[in-house]
C-alpha cells in the first residue's frame, strides 16, 4: 500500500525523451503561431504545448533530483497544468481541422474554463499532496487519523475535477477528432483526413498505454524490457499529434 504512495521513478530514457518531447511540441507551436498568428487552431495548439511542458520538464527534474522534487506545490503545478493541457486539447480538438459545432455554438464556456479551472485544481492538489506526502514519508507509520481523514476528505472533492479532466474531456476530445476524421473522408479532403487520422492514432495508442499499461506495470512491479518498450511506444504515440499538426500547418 505504501509504494503506491510513492511517486514513480524516471530513469535515463525518461529524462531524454521528455526534452525531446517538449521541444517538438514547443517547437511545433511557436512555428505555427509564428506564421499564422491569429489562427485559432495554432493558438489552441500553443495552449497544448505550454501545457504539457510542465509535465515534460518535471521528469528530466525529477531523473536529477530523484522524488524529493515532489513538493505540496510542485504537485499543485503538476496537477494544473494537466487540467489545462486537457481543456486546451479538448479546445484544440474542437477547432481542428475546423471549427465544430458545439464551440461555434459555446464558444465562450471554454474562456470560462480557462478561468476558472486552475485556482481549485491548485487548491486541492496542493492539500492533496500536503496530506498524503508525509504518510508516504512516514512508510506506514502513523500519521494521525485527522490527517488520514483530511486526505480522503480532498481526495473526494478532488475525483470530480479528475474524472472531468481525465476521463470527459479526453473523451470529448476523441470523439470530435471521429467526427472531424468521417467529415473529411466524405468529403474526399485527403489532407485533413490524414491529419485527424493520426491525432486520432495519437490519443488513443498514447492514452491507453499512459493511463492503463504503464501504472499497471509500475503497481505489479514488471521492470524492463517490457516497461522500456511500453515506454518508447507511449512517448512515439504522444509525438505524432505535434507531428501531424506540423505536417498540416506545412502544406497550407
Amino acid at each position: 500500500m505504501e509504494g503506491m504512495l510513492q511517486p514513480p521513478s524516471a530513469s535515463a530514457f525518461d529524462a531524454a525523451a521528455s526534452i525531446v518531447s517538449l521541444l517538438v511540441y514547443l517547437g511545433v507551436a511557436v512555428a505555427a503561431v509564428w506564421k499564422t498568428p491569429a489562427d485559432t487552431r495554432a493558438r489552441a495548439f500553443l495552449a497544448v504545448a505550454v501545457a504539457s511542458g510542465i509535465p515534460y520538464a518535471l521528469a528530466p527534474l525529477q531523473w536529477w533530483k530523484g522524488p524529493g522534487l515532489y513538493t505540496p506545490g510542485v504537485i499543485a503545478l503538476a496537477a494544473t497544468a494537466f487540467a489545462v493541457g486537457g481543456l486546451a486539447l479538448f479546445h484544440f480538438t474542437q477547432v481542428f481541422p475546423a471549427q465544430r459545432p458545439w464551440i461555434a455554438a459555446h464558444g465562450r464556456w471554454i474562456t470560462a474554463a480557462y478561468a476558472a479551472l486552475p485556482l481549485p485544481v491548485a487548491a486541492l492538489s496542493w492539500g492533496v499532496g500536503a496530506v498524503l506526502m508525509p504518510m508516504a514519508a512516514s512508510a506506514g507509520g502513523d500519521t494521525g487519523a485527522v490527517s488520514l481523514a483530511t486526505g480522503l476528505l480532498l481526495i473526494g472533492l478532488t475525483i470530480p475535477l479528475i474524472l472531468l479532466v481525465g476521463v470527459l474531456l479526453p473523451c470529448a476530445g476523441v470523439l470530435s477528432l471521429v467526427k472531424s476524421w468521417q467529415e473529411a473522408k466524405a468529403n474526399g479532403r485527403e489532407r485533413e483526413r490524414s491529419a485527424t487520422f493520426w491525432m486520432l492514432v495519437s490519443q488513443l495508442g498514447g492514452g491507453v498505454l499512459a493511463v492503463l499499461v504503464l501504472p499497471m506495470l509500475h503497481l505489479i512491479g514488471i521492470g524492463p524490457p517490457w516497461s522500456m518498450l511500453i515506454a518508447v511506444l507511449t512517448y512515439a504515440f504522444a509525438l505524432l499529434l505535434p507531428a501531424s499538426f506540423f505536417r498540416y500547418a506545412a502544406a497550407r
